[in-house]
């Protein structure tokens, strides 16, 4: 008989991505990732299946870092088909590596000093581009004689307006990110770039006389974006050790330009981006005719974005949804967000028009990849109750699924499916979903939870979340909404809640629920659950200030002050200057205080848990610190569950028992109130 999902299942799920179809098509590369809870981490390897036939997928690599978890991740085809790199810590730090699919063992390609980017094969397959650190600055060694180590005051100089960076902490401006020419054979290194910048993307054109990259030259300008640029590649790269020549510019410089990718011919170059500059738009294709075209927007009509998958907890695909060429050029594949889903297209670069590829049942990709003719790809694909598997399909064909990794454990649950429902207001139709408590029985009424989503432009939709699972199998319903703001339904939905944070995205959000109020009689509207992370914390802590009917609220990784975020957030002194409409912190100091929780909280009687981590730099811990003091000193109900060492991807890839602590205390205090006779 079917159990009830638990938190500890979170320790059971295996997640799969990256998948790399081979340039021949006949096989599919890519990462497996799971829990090691002895060691209280994640670890992960290189896998391969065919293409054709039903036979089970093998692991190909069998790394052990010496100490601490093993990563292998990032595998790429030669262009024979032939050979694999990859990304690996095996010897202690990551390093790129090179597997023969004839057998024998990995050989490093880089030092462990170097580190390891991106990294793509030329065409002949001799030379790979490769995104590698600046060296390390030597310490003076000092006379004969003298200590070798030298005490070190713990202090840093600091000039940059872009110095820290979530998950990262204080940023290295010495060692930047380059482009490197590295020799297969001999692993002979050739510098191709210098400066003060970090390369990212790296493609090669057709004939191997050029790379193109993105990277972002703007320095220390507050509105700033990357560009495509584009650098030959040296006749006898042999010769030198460096062939530096200064990058000349691709897209317009009027927006955000990335993922560059030379079509087989070699004549357009294909990238992503807008030409809004730092605003809010949808991101498109363009193409260019190369080396000295104007970028042209493809699918001009088209209100639709490359925007990436719905929100998810139970997710760890670090592959691409990067666009690509089909063979004659007369079509991009693409994945574009359409509500709640991000299916896979083909774009037909003349017409503009679109040919859905995946099938309906298969609504979310989280990567993809295709064959050198375009004939076969893979993916991998995710629902409201899958976290994703890897499905193979070939031109015509249908989809088979190639793996099953959560067959076992799912087997043995019982699960809350969602359902899809919209509501109206102020004309604009608005997607929500709903969760039934399990085992609901008709007659009885019980508690909804809403949980709102971060960014404030990303979507919830058709994912799988670990966390919703766990209210409805502990008998409360769960409610998510795109409110003005959210991506996947035109550019003008996602610009709408500009200047108005806690405007109309929070009357959508109240419209939500009283939808599902009359449509849902089950739901209790006394027991009343409210939640979210980032934009959605900012959003719980906004809405418990606005209103009281919530019995109880969850913030997470919140925002409570966007005075004081924007000059402790690593973005937020262009992040929200853009996000309240222009609004400036010296003239504009009363608009944002006056779209502040913190201003607000006299007014807050609903009980409410912070969770935050210290180590978050996207929404710093100070945000939680003055929101619990103030509520405290005002004598409201509130606690505070505070991570150490974490940062603002604790829900998402913390560390497994910190991710465990975080779901218990959300159950918990969410049981303290929502049950009946809850305090």
């Amino acid at each position: 008989m079917p159990r009830k999902i638990t938190p500890e299942d979170l320790f059971q799920m295996v997640w799969v991505g990256d998948p790399q179809v081979s340039p021949d098509g006949r096989y599919v590369a890519y990462v497996e990732t799971r829990v090691n809870a002895e060691k209280n981490g994640y670890e992960s390897s290189l896998w391969l299946l065919e293409t054709e036939g039903e036979e089970a997928p093998r692991r190909l690599t069998w790394g052990k870092a010496p100490e601490g978890l093993t990563l292998e991740t990032s595998p790429r085809w030669s262009p024979d088909s032939r050979s694999l790199s990859f990304h690996s810590n095996r010897s202690g730090k990551p390093r790129l590596y090179l597997l023969s699919l004839a057998g024998g063992e990995a050989r490093p390609l880089t030092s462990e000093e170097e580190g390891v980017g991106e990294a793509v094969f030329s065409p002949d397959g001799q030379w790979m581009a490769v995104v590698l650190r600046d060296p390390e600055k030597k310490e003076d060694e000092g006379e004969p004689g003298e200590a070798a180590v030298k005490p070190k005051p713990d202090a840093r100089w600091i000039d940059r307006l872009r110095y820290k960076f979530n998950g990262v902490g204080l940023l290295e401006p010495e060692r930047r990110r380059h482009l490197y020419l590295l020799h297969v054979e001999t692993g002979r290194k050739v510098r191709l770039t210098r400066g003060d910048f970090d390369v990212q993307s790296p493609a090669f054109s057709p004939d191997g006389r050029w790379l193109a990259f993105s990277v972002n030259m703007r320095g220390e300008e507050p509105e700033s974006w990357p560009d495509v640029y584009a650098v030959p590649v040296p006749e006898n790269p042999e010769g030198d050790d460096e062939a530096i020549q200064e990058p000349w510019r691709i897209s317009s410089g009027l927006g955000p330009a990335f993922a560059p990718l030379f079509s087989p011919s070699g004549q357009y170059l294909l990238y992503t981006g807008h030409e809004q500059g730092d605003m809010v738009a949808n991101t498109s294709l363009f193409v260019v005719e190369f080396p000295s075209g104007k970028p042209r927007r493809l699918g001009e009509g088209l209100d639709l974005s490359i925007s990436g998958p719905a929100g998810a907890d139970a997710r760890w695909d670090q592959g691409s949804l990067r666009p690509l060429w089909s063979r004659d050029e007369k079509q991009v594949f693409v994945s574009f967000t359409v509500g709640g889903t991000n299916p896979l297209f083909a774009l037909d670069v003349a017409e503009g028009t679109l040919t859905r590829l995946t099938p309906d049942e298969t609504p979310t990709l989280t990567s993809f990849s295709f064959s050198q003719d375009g004939q076969v790809w893979a993916y991998v694909g995710a629902d409201a109750l899958s976290p994703g598997d890897l499905y193979v399909q070939t031109m015509g064909g249908s989809p088979r699924q190639r793996t099953f990794t959560h067959r076992e454990l799912f087997s043995q649950l019982d699960l809350s499916r969602p359902m899809k429902f919209t509501y109206e207001r102020d004309k604009v139709t608005l997607e929500a979903w709903i969760m039934e408590p399990l085992g609901r029985e008709e007659g009885k009424k019980y508690p909804l939870v809403l949980s709102i989503h971060g960014g404030p432009h990303t979507a919830f939709g058709e994912a799988f979340f670990h966390e919703f699972q766990l209210y409805a199998a502990e008998g409360w319903g769960v409610l998510y909404i795109n409110p003005r703001g959210s991506v996947g339904y035109g550019e003008a939905f996602t610009q709408a809640c500009l200047g108005d944070w806690g405007g109309r995205d929070y009357r959508d959000l109240m419209a939500g629920v009283d939808a599902a109020l009359k449509r849902f009689p089950w739901i209790d509207g006394r027991r009343l659950a409210v939640t979210g992370g980032s934009y959605g914390g900012y959003m719980t802590n906004w809405i418990i200030t606005q209103t009281t009917r919530f019995k109880v609220a969850i913030t997470d990784r919140s925002i409570s002050n966007l005075y004081s975020m924007y000059g402790t957030s690593d973005i937020g002194f262009h992040f929200n200057r853009r996000e309240l409409g222009d609004a400036d912190l010296w003239a504009d100091e009363e608009k944002i205080m006056e779209r502040s929780p913190i201003r607000y909280l006299p007014q807050v009687e609903t009980p409410l848990l912070i969770v935050h981590s210290d180590q978050d730099l996207r929404c710093p811990i100070e945000q939680a610190e003055q929101l619990y003091i103030a509520l405290k000193v005002l004598g409201k109900k509130v606690e505070f569950l505070r991570f150490s060492g974490e940062n603002h991807e604790l829900s998402r890839s913390g560390k497994p028992l910190n991710r465990l602590e975080r779901l218990q205390g959300y159950l918990q205090w969410f049981h303290r109130y929502l049950d009946e006779g809850g305090e």
